[in-house]
């Protein structure tokens, strides 16, 4: 099997079946991404303010890969192998932005090391849970901004993305045109305030199309003690709906569980959760444990 490089040089600002790929894979092949952080390298020093930022190319990621055998109706599976932040993140926190009336602009750089986050200068240090915010195929249709999530994956911001984690993507087009970025060094649920921890890094994964897998409800991700599935749309309402009927459905395939025990036991131990409320449509997880009961699902 190969190993790919898929430079930053090479960002786009929409996932779309007409962007050219800048690097080409196999099926089984692992590839490391060098992906900028959301605000392109605009955020320079502590206190800048947002408007000497040009925000025309927010959100960038590095790609397209594609990968040989994906074909439309397949799934891809993309395994994340490893994060590895740089040594800074920034954030920017401002009036009309987020959830928060927060008053003027407020531009911050903070240190980090592999392990933490310097928040302040006052000892408050964070732990670093390095993730992915923006990772998707491409559409079938029309172009889909990178600030956007969606069923081809996009702007997700997921704060589970993480090494180790398995997440399962539609192929819509020939090739299935894997592009990501906005990686995070930690993120809470929400992103409330706008951003995360916003950093530069690099991303090793292994990408593997699946034929046949109609019975996988991407985007879909896979951890060591979770099943999460995702859905997005403008209304919270309609979006956490979605993403309980996934796996509802999911159970019901899986499981052999009739629709009355499988939403029972989603009701006991499902958790329907917020992933972020401040892109173009919201986000919606809900994630069922492991061991719970024997689930036909191979991995």
């Amino acid at each position: 099997m190969a190993h790919i490089l898929v430079n930053r040089d090479s960002f786009h600002l929409a996932f779309a079946k007409d962007i050219s790929p800048v690097a080409h894979a196999h099926s089984g092949d692992t590839a490391t991404f060098l992906c900028r952080d959301c605000y392109n390298g605009e955020l320079r020093r502590d206190g800048m303010d947002f408007a000497e930022m040009d925000m025309s190319t927010n959100n960038p990621v590095t790609g397209p890969l594609y990968i040989e055998e994906a074909e439309a109706g397949d799934v891809l599976k993309v395994e994340i192998l490893a994060i590895r932040p740089d040594d800074k993140g920034c954030m920017c926190a401002r009036l009309g932005s987020g959830i928060y009336n927060i008053e003027g602009c407020h531009c911050r750089i903070f240190p980090i090391d592999r392990e933490k986050m310097t928040f302040d200068f006052d000892g408050i240090t964070i732990p670093m849970i390095p993730m992915i915010g923006v990772i998707g195929t491409a559409p079938a249709g029309i172009p889909v901004p990178t600030t956007t999530p969606d069923e081809h994956g996009g702007n997700l911001d997921i704060k589970d993305m993480n090494e180790g984690v398995t997440l399962y993507l539609p192929v819509n087009v020939p090739g299935a045109l894997l592009s990501m970025g906005d990686l995070h060094g930690v993120q809470g649920d929400g992103e409330t305030v706008i951003c995360a921890l916003e950093m530069n890094g690099e991303v090793d994964v292994r990408v593997t199309v699946l034929k046949g897998r109609s019975d996988i409800p991407t985007p879909f991700l896979v951890n060591k003690t979770h099943y999460m599935t995702t859905a997005a749309d403008p209304s919270l309402d309609v979006c956490s709906v979605k993403a309980a009927h996934k796996m509802h459905g999911f159970l019901m395939k899986h499981a052999g569980l009739s629709d009355a025990k499988a939403g029972m036991l989603l009701s006991l131990k499902g958790n329907l959760r917020i992933s972020q409320v401040v892109n173009p449509h919201k986000g919606c997880i809900m994630e069922f444990p492991k061991g719970i009961l024997p689930i036909d699902f191979e991995e």
